[in-house]
């Protein structure tokens, strides 16, 4: 079966590329602004057509990209999170373009995304600390059972089901289809997600104030053992 390519949406002007395509879009229309950051992109570290790419200033710290990535992909329940490997420091300074680092959600049902420094590339400033430029579409799924369109996931069975398998599912198990890779774990159902791409609506497409549900935890792992 041919590899399936997953397209995205620029939050800035609409085009709609592949993620390959997507960064190098990003860099040569966007790079424009007074104000310095690093281009990031985060993937899913099992299924990376889950994709993101955004800026962040150099004088953050990675709380910023703590809060971001729990309210587009993971908060469910206020769970614990951290960035490996040891020795990553809060600074954003700190990073350099080319390094790959992870991050991981909830320390039960773990959700581990890849965390890659892009470029170097300028934005207009901003109250936003983190400003989300591209993510991939929401991909379509079939039901495991009739391959009709899937309407759920099945948690416990780790399936996807259509509206009419659902009826023998206990209700409990069901999910709802999420653009997310945190998608069937815990009781993620994505509802701190506001950074749904609509193309009716005029660009760019910003959010102020994203960050005021605070998460409950962060941590910066300094010491860690594979």
């Amino acid at each position: 079966m041919p590899k399936q390519t997953i397209n995205g949406n620029c939050f800035i002007c609409g085009k709609t590329a592949a993620k390959a395509a997507m960064k190098n879009h990003i860099l040569k229309e966007h790079d424009n602004g007074d104000e310095k950051c690093y281009l990031m992109k985060a993937e899913g570290a099992y299924n990376k057509n889950y994709w993101l790419f955004f800026t962040v200033p150099m004088d953050a710290t990675l709380t910023v990209v703590d809060k971001f990535l729990r309210q587009i992909w993971c908060e469910c329940c206020g769970h614990m999170s951290a960035f490996r490997p040891g020795g990553k420091s809060k600074k954003v300074s700190t990073l350099l373009v080319g390094d790959t680092f992870l991050y991981e959600y909830d320390f039960g049902s773990t959700t581990e995304i890849i965390l890659t420094v892009v470029s170097e590339i300028l934005r207009p400033k901003q109250r936003e600390k983190v400003l989300l430029l591209a993510r991939n579409e929401p991909m379509t799924e079939t039901c495991d059972t009739c391959k009709a369109p899937a309407n759920d996931y099945n948690a416990w069975e780790s399936e996807f089901v259509c509206e009419n398998c659902a009826k023998d599912v206990d209700e409990d198990a069901l999910l709802p289809i999420v653009n997310s890779p945190r998608m069937g774990e815990c009781g993620y159902t994505g509802d701190e997600d506001r950074w749904i791409f609509d193309p009716n609506k005029p660009f760019p497409q910003t959010f102020s104030g994203y960050a005021k549900n605070r998460p409950r935890y962060i941590r910066v792992m300094e010491n860690c053992e594979d």
